[in-house]
């Protein structure tokens, strides 16, 4: 089994990785968590920044990802 990371557009996937695969094959595709767009317009300038810039904008990303956790909604 192989596994790789994708983005669903709402009409296509596009591949973040190589896919390892030059034939037919079943694939299973699972949809992890939605991308909203505030993430897409920081994400796009991740390959501009040094690696500690990177960590600090991960580590943002995932306190808003988690942000409503264990929390009821209204």
């Amino acid at each position: 089994m192989y596994a790789i990371k994708a983005i669903y557009d709402g009409g296509y996937f596009k591949p973040e990785e190589p896919v390892p695969v030059k034939e037919k094959y079943e694939v299973i595709i699972t949809f992890t968590k939605p991308i909203n767009t505030s993430q897409e317009e920081i994400l796009k300038y991740f390959n501009t920044w040094d690696d500690e810039d990177v960590k600090i904008m991960d580590e943002i990303i995932e306190e808003r990802a988690n942000f409503s956790l264990n929390r009821d909604e209204i």
